[in-house]
């Protein structure tokens, strides 16, 4: 079956792989954090999903840790959420039954799929006061035809030339939004230029970038990070391999 990854918002991306649908960091709430306003409506509409099969949760910010998006999910679809090591309580407060905590370099076979999960640089704190420091990671989905990278909220380290020795990957899902100021989130996001040489890196064959459009969480305009991205991979030579999506758009793999 073909492989198509559909974009809905933020970091929220379905995952369409060998007839499995994997949602990744759901967020359908008209805020996060209570005060930061949506700016731009879901690309899929809740009531409009395909049966979820997997959910993948990468970490505890509130913009990809959402208990009421997760609770109307464990409602109306029966749905194995696979999270990273310290949030299995939250995945239960959201009514899952079915929940896989996994730590750095563990792995869950669901079906035909291998799932890994994988390091990010970023922090786990949910809560200024919060100690709990639960992991932040990516995830690496390996079915019989495609390898699909999906990064979660990441800086810029050698984490990519590690992931490249270890898996091919086809597609790489990585964040571009929410990098100003620089001194500030440098350490705990890409921007569209480090995205771009995290996917150089990868030696991936295909870029679909995330976390932009949406939320108004940092400085920089909310239109920027495409268009420096498209321009950076413009220069590089690499622009056809870049598939930059608007809410609801999808990008079927080759």
């Amino acid at each position: 079956m073909p492989c198509s990854i559909t974009l809905i918002n933020h970091a929220t991306v379905l995952i369409q792989l060998d007839g499995v649908n994997i949602l990744t960091d759901p967020i359908y709430s008209n805020t996060i954090s209570f005060f930061i306003p949506r700016l731009k409506k879901p690309g899929i509409a809740f009531r409009d999903l395909p049966p979820i099969h997997v959910i993948f949760v990468s970490h505890s910010d509130y913009d990809h840790l959402n208990l009421r998006t997760l609770r109307k999910l464990s409602r109306h679809h029966l749905s194995t959420i696979i999270v990273p090591r310290g949030l299995a309580p939250y995945a239960r407060r959201a009514g899952f039954s079915n929940i896989v905590e996994l730590q750095w370099a563990e792995d869950y076979g669901y079906e035909d799929m291998r799932i890994v999960c994988v390091p990010a640089k970023h922090t786990g704190t949910r809560m200024f006061f919060d100690k709990s420091r639960s992991l932040a990671c990516g995830y690496m989905m390996t079915s019989k035809t495609q390898t699909i990278y999906f990064s979660g909220d990441t800086g810029y380290d050698s984490l990519f030339q590690d992931l490249a020795a270890q898996f091919s990957v086809d597609v790489a899902l990585l964040p571009i939004g929410a990098y100003q100021p620089y001194e500030w989130f440098k350490h705990i996001h890409l921007n569209p230029e480090t995205a771009l040489q995290a996917f150089r890196d990868l030696e991936a064959s295909h870029l679909v970038p995330f976390h932009w459009g949406t939320f108004k969480i940092s400085d920089e305009p909310m239109k920027e990070p495409p268009l420096l991205l498209a321009r950076e991979a413009e220069r590089l030579g690499i622009a056809k391999q870049v598939h930059i999506l608007e809410n609801g758009e999808s990008f079927h793999v080759p």
